[in-house]
């Protein structure tokens, strides 16, 4: 006489966990697939350009497993908290300064606050793409700083392929030789047209003349 083996079905609470897990891994694939596309279409990017470093930013976000989306109600109130009471209240000068995902470093560079609002990137990517970037900030409350990139991208043929804005906010250190905060980098087609985000945090160490 045949045996027959029974399973128990899952409960409406399996089922919707099951569900739940399907649909982050859903969109965990989606997360991953437009991020690879979208570095594939800016990364065959024209020597000579700004644009090349921040689409390897891409690429490299994109190869990091999902994170959560960095709040910037938590970089104000580390912004609010801040003493003032530093040794040094200037972020202008050279930093080191470090892109991240989760605790993953995606990207260096050195950066160079000039005063009367403008910057120098220099990332850590091969010098022979024209790597170097020029952006404006400004100085908000508690010794927070605000700074904007703004790239043209072009692909080998000379096609233009959009723009990529990078945006940081940053709260100087207690001493003022170190800062931390968000950055976000957005992608737009040659319309205008908002694409994606890559959002992740930033950390920098002030580089002193000895």
């Amino acid at each position: 006489m045949n045996r027959l083996t029974t399973r128990s079905l899952p409960t409406a609470s399996e089922k919707g966990s099951i569900g739940k897990l399907k649909t982050i891994h859903r969109i965990t694939i989606v997360r991953v697939a437009t991020l690879s596309v979208l570095v594939l279409a800016f990364g065959a990017t024209a020597k000579a350009q700004c644009g090349d470093s921040l689409s390897a930013m891409a690429a490299a976000a994109a190869s990091v497993p999902n994170q959560p989306k960095v709040s910037q109600f938590s970089v104000e109130n580390r912004s609010a908290a801040t003493s003032d009471d530093a040794l040094n209240k200037s972020i202008v000068g050279l930093w080191h300064i470090r892109f991240l995902i989760g605790d993953q470093t995606i990207q260096e560079a050195f950066q160079i606050w000039n005063v009367g609002g403008t910057e120098v990137h220099n990332p850590k990517v091969d010098p022979r793409g024209g790597s170097v970037c020029l952006g404006a900030w400004e100085e908000g409350a508690h010794r927070t700083f605000k700074l904007t990139h703004r790239v043209w991208s072009y692909d080998v043929s000379g096609n233009f392929q959009g723009t990529i804005n990078l945006n940081e906010t940053l709260v100087l250190g207690i001493e003022g030789n170190t800062h931390s905060g968000s950055f976000t980098l957005d992608f737009y087609d040659p319309s205008g047209n908002f694409i994606m985000e890559v959002p992740g945090t930033v950390s920098g160490e002030r580089i002193s003349v000895h």
